[in-house]
């Protein structure tokens, strides 16, 4: 008897693999998984699973990214909207931080022994929002009738230095969230100065 295999859209495909070692890795943990049950559990041959992605690290890193831009649509959006100050998006940007427990991979990164995981995830998230930040910055200093004097010095400080904070286990902590978004004001404050 011979198998008939169903030929898919290589893109289809390749994010069936990246799903289901997302899954596996959930449920079983990074360690326990092998390229080989990621390709029995998407029902492709192992040959097929290496053709796309060549090691679990690397298939791992494409999982990871397309999770990030997964993550950051809602944020992206928040920073792309020209109506909104740049302190109303951070109380939007914070908003949806308190609502990342509802993202399908959370408990993952977010697991006992995953720190490292998670830690890859938030410098994927900020550089992803690095340019949608840093062009909301310059918006709202022109929107000041002022110009930034380092924007891209203060973007990498807001968007880096937020990332121990973030990424602690107390997050969202309101206090925390409020105390970021005072320090942000300030830091955009003191780096101004008349257009």
């Amino acid at each position: 008897m011979q198998v008939v295999r169903t030929v898919k859209d290589p893109e289809e495909r390749r994010l069936e693999i990246l799903d289901t070692a997302m899954r596996l890795f959930m449920e079983r943990g990074y360690d326990a998984v092998s390229m080989r049950d990621i390709a029995r559990a998407a029902d492709v041959t192992p040959g097929l699973a290496y053709h796309y992605f060549d090691s679990k690290q690397k298939l791992f890193a494409a999982a990871l990214e397309a999770y990030a831009a997964e993550c950051t649509e809602e944020f992206l959006h928040i920073l792309d909207d020209g109506q909104l100050t740049l302190a109303d998006k951070m109380d939007a940007l914070f908003a949806a931080v308190a609502d990342e427990e509802g993202l399908r991979y959370h408990d993952f990164f977010h697991a006992e022994g995953n720190r490292a995981f998670h830690e890859q995830l938030s410098f994927a998230l900020c550089e992803r929002m690095y340019p949608h930040l840093l062009a909301a910055v310059k918006a709202e200093a022109r929107r000041r009738g002022a110009v930034v004097r380092d924007p891209e010095v203060l973007v990498n400080f807001i968007t880096y230095g937020q990332l121990g904070l973030m990424s602690d286990r107390s997050m969202p902590d309101p206090r925390k969230l409020e105390l970021i978004r005072n320090y942000v004001e300030v830091l955009m404050e003191s780096q101004t100065e008349p257009a």
